[in-house]
């Protein structure tokens, strides 16, 4: 799965929603990322690792929500940082836009 993918299908999911500037108090222009494949830790048992595209981050400082695309399943769900500085899996949600309301 490619990055351009990833994007089309949440371009597919978002067609209905006009307006992208305020769903769940963000706005999607900014907070959309070009996806990337990352390494997440579990939140239950840290040396279990996933590779997970972040499409999605809250924050620029990378401090606030991301949310993430699993290519496996199809599912996105939550990420955050930890304070080492590594990403952590803290949730899947299904659509992008449950995860989003999710946050």
């Amino acid at each position: 799965m490619t990055s351009e993918e990833v994007q089309q299908i949440i371009k597919k999911e978002l067609e209905s929603h006009s307006d992208l500037t305020d769903l769940q108090g963000v706005n999607l222009n900014d907070c959309l990322i070009k996806p990337k494949k990352e390494t997440y830790i579990s939140s239950i048992d840290e040396s279990i690792k996933f590779q997970l595209w972040t499409v999605f981050e809250e924050t620029l400082d990378r401090k606030g929500y991301k949310i993430t695309f699993d290519e496996s399943d199809g599912t996105f769900g939550l990420g955050m940082m930890t304070n080492n500085d590594q990403l952590m899996d803290i949730g899947t949600h299904g659509t992008f836009l449950d995860t989003l309301r999710g946050m």
